[in-house]
């Protein structure tokens, strides 16, 4: 289940103080923390949410990925997101996005309580196990949602060379791979592939 969990960082600068008094001789230490507080109270009014992390296997290797949604901002009203996928250790894919107040209600100013609910549901619908297909259920999928975007794959793949772009689709059809769907804001969808031979990944589809 994908949870929301609200952070904000304080810092009592009275009992840095405190400390750096009682432990003059700690000279590294403190002049490390010193740093430390420098950087990290920059952003310590910032809200930092996190959506949702899941484990799945995407690339058909075996080993599980890591995707994971956070958001961080001022307020809730307005978000800097970010989707990352990673695996053993590695940043496989990234995206980034903001999303405000307006994206769940254009046409009017949510309550506050509303506002944390969308925010909940957003992680929890992100996720969701419809999200994630194999390509053959991919391609049964956009056949009935959008069924002129399936010959436009490998074009999506390789702007600037489609034929290359479909040894790619065809290569990634037999692999077996999992295609995650996503939205960023709106009606705007997102679908991305691995591609082992290129190891990365692809978008199959940007389309409202």
């Amino acid at each position: 289940m994908v949870e929301l969990h609200l952070c904000i960082f304080q810092f009592g600068a009275a009992a840095y103080a405190h400390f750096v008094r009682q432990r003059p001789q700690w000279t590294d230490t403190v002049m490390l923390l010193t740093l430390l507080l420098t950087l990290i109270s920059s952003r310590g009014s910032d809200t930092t949410i996190t959506f949702g992390a899941v484990t799945r296997e995407l690339t058909g290797d075996t080993i599980p990925e890591t995707l994971t949604l956070t958001g961080v901002g001022r307020t809730i009203d307005d978000l800097a997101v970010t989707f990352e996928i990673r695996s053993s250790g590695r940043t496989l894919y990234t995206k980034n996005w903001r999303l405000t107040r307006a994206h769940f209600d254009p046409r009017r100013r949510i309550s506050d309580a509303e506002l944390r609910a969308r925010l909940h549901d957003y992680g929890r619908s992100f996720f969701a196990d419809s999200k994630f297909m194999s390509p053959a259920g991919f391609v049964s999928w956009l056949e009935s949602a959008a069924r002129l975007r399936v010959p436009q794959i490998p074009s999506m793949i390789s702007p600037s060379d489609s034929a290359r772009g479909e040894v790619l689709w065809h290569q990634m059809q037999a692999a077996p791979i999992t295609v995650f769907s996503f939205s960023s804001g709106g009606d705007l969808v997102t679908a991305i592939a691995w591609s082992a031979t290129d190891q990365r990944f692809y978008p199959l589809m940007e389309c409202c």
